[in-house]
C-alpha cells in the first residue's frame, strides 16, 4: 500500500491524545463455561453444582461501584473530556450516572446491546442489537451514540454496513492504522478512529505478567515516538482505553494520572474526544 497521507491536526498539533472508557455489561452466563467472555478467575468444573464464579462477577461490579467514580474524578482534576463506550443495556442500568457525565461534556459512543461477540450473530441479529442500543441511548440520553465498536473489536462482514445504516459518525473496529481515515458504506462516509494499539491498553495488565509500571513505560514510549513523528511532519494519534473494573483500581489509576501529567508537559498536544477527531477527519477529507 502507498505511504499514508500525513494528517494535520487543529492548530498544527504534533499529536492527538484520546481516552475511551468502555463501561460494559456482560451476558448473564458470564464466568461460566458456556460463556465466551474473557475471565481471569478459574471457572467451575463441568460437574460443579454451581456453574458461575461469583468472584469474577463481583470483580466486574467493582467498576460500577468504585472504579468509574475514581476514573472520572481523575479526568475532572485534569479538566479533560473523554469518550464513553457503553452497551445499550448498560446505559439503561445507570441512567442518572450517564446523564451526569453527559452534562459534564463527555461523549457517549456504543457497543451492541450487551457484550456479546458479533461473530455469534446473524446479520439480522447484529442489526437488532445495534438498533436496540441506539434506541436505549435516545431514550436515556436524548441522543444517539456517536461511534461504534464491536465487543472485542471482533466485527463481521456486516458490521460496517450496519454502522453506516444506523448513522454512526465513527467506527473503531479496524486496528490497521495509527491515524484515522474514512471509509464509505451505504452511500455515506464514516470515520475510522481505531480503538487502540494492541499491548498499549489497560487490559494488558489484567491477569498477566505485565505490571502497571510496565504499561506506563509502554505508554510513554508510544507517545514519545508518535510525538517525534509529528515533529517530522507526520502527526499521529495516541489512544488509550480504561475499563472501570481495571483502570479504576487505585494502583492502575495512578499510572494513567502520571501519563496525563507527562503528556501535558509537551507543547502542541491536542486532547480530544473521538467525535472531535472524527468530525475533523471527515471535514478535512482524510
Amino acid at each position: 500500500m502507498p505511504r499514508p497521507r500525513p494528517i494535520q491536526w487543529p492548530d498544527n498539533a504534533k499529536i492527538c491524545v484520546t481516552f475511551i472508557i468502555p463501561w460494559e455489561v456482560w451476558p448473564d452466563n458470564y464466568a461460566t463455561r458456556g460463556s465466551l467472555q474473557r475471565v481471569s478467575h478459574p471457572l467451575p468444573p463441568e460437574n460443579a453444582v454451581f456453574k458461575q464464579n461469583m468472584a469474577a462477577v463481583t470483580e466486574r461490579e467493582y467498576g460500577d461501584r468504585v472504579g468509574i467514580w475514581r476514573i472520572m474524578d481523575m479526568f475532572a482534576r485534569h479538566n479533560l473530556k473523554v469518550t464513553f463506550l457503553m452497551n445499550g443495556k448498560k446505559v439503561e442500568q445507570f441512567p442518572d450516572e450517564v446523564k451526569e457525565f453527559q452534562a459534564q461534556g463527555h461523549e457517549f459512543s456504543s457497543e451492541c446491546y450487551e457484550h456479546e461477540y458479533a461473530f455469534m450473530y446473524t446479520r439480522e441479529e447484529e442489526r437488532k442489537s445495534i438498533q436496540d442500543t441506539v434506541a436505549a441511548f435516545k431514550n436515556v440520553l436524548g441522543a444517539p451514540p456517536t461511534g461504534y465498536l464491536s465487543p472485542g473489536h471482533a466485527s463481521t462482514d456486516n458490521t460496517l454496513d450496519l454502522v453506516a445504516e444506523a448513522g454512526f459518525v465513527w467506527w473503531a473496529d479496524p486496528l490497521n492504522s495509527d491515524i484515522p481515515y474514512t471509509v464509505e458504506a451505504g452511500g455515506r462516509k464514516v470515520a475510522v478512529v481505531p480503538y487502540n494499539v494492541p499491548g498499549c491498553n489497560d487490559y494488558s495488565t489484567y491477569g498477566g505478567g505485565r505490571t502497571p509500571r510496565d504499561l506506563l513505560q509502554i505508554m510513554k514510549d508510544q507517545f514519545d515516538y508518535l510525538y517525534w513523528e509529528g515533529e517530522q511532519g507526520a502527526p499521529k494519534f495516541f489512544a488509550f482505553n480504561l475499563h472501570p473494573f481495571v483502570s479504576g483500581v487505585p494502583y492502575r489509576t495512578k499510572i494513567v494520572d502520571e501519563f496525563i501529567k507527562y503528556a501535558k508537559g509537551f507543547s502542541d498536544v491536542w486532547f480530544a474526544r473521538r467525535l472531535e477527531i472524527a468530525n475533523w477527519v471527515l471535514e478535512q477529507g482524510y
